[in-house]
């Protein structure tokens, strides 16, 4: 639940900061030679355990560095140790999911001018010159896969925005 649901100016993400684990009494433990990356340290943990970790700031928008340190590298490296899931590739970035999405909803046919307008572009020329190719092809095929793909689920921690 977003405490500031109702103010316009509210961040849509918060910042967070990471709350620092007990004592165990154990000390730090290099991995090989060097010292062990946050990233593996907080990847080792369980999402519940990471989870603990985070307090959440909701008067200030998240920082992207923040974020991708402390959640999406550690995310990305707890799920390619998961033996049942297709691994992700080791260098992706946050970035990268930006494309996916815009690349999606070109093959989903949602008008350009709206996909810059998701996206933060200022002039709609900067959505159709970084993704011109993907307007020049049918997607048919590529959103009748997806479909396929069956209905998703949803969780505990995953919300519906459409039905």
């Amino acid at each position: 639940m977003h405490p500031r649901a109702d103010e316009p100016t509210a961040p849509l993400f918060p910042a967070f900061r990471l709350i620092a684990q007990k004592p165990t009494g154990v000390k730090n433990r290099a991995v090989g030679s060097a010292p062990a990356r946050q990233a593996d340290a907080l990847a080792a943990l369980t999402v519940a355990e990471a989870e603990e970790r985070i307090e959440l700031d909701w008067s200030q928008a998240v920082r992207h560095q923040n974020f991708y340190k402390a959640v999406f590298r550690p995310a990305v490296l707890r799920a390619n140790r998961q033996p049942t899931l297709v691994g992700l590739p080791p260098a992706l970035k946050f970035h990268s999911l930006r494309h996916t999405y815009a690349s999606l909803c070109v093959a989903a046919g949602i008008p350009p001018l709206e996909i810059a307008r998701f996206m933060g572009h200022a002039k709609v020329t900067t959505t159709l010159t970084v993704y011109a190719h993907l307007f020049e092809d049918d997607h048919a095929d590529a959103m009748n896969a997806l479909a396929a793909m069956g209905t998703p689920t949803t969780g505990g921690n995953v919300i519906r925005l459409k039905s």
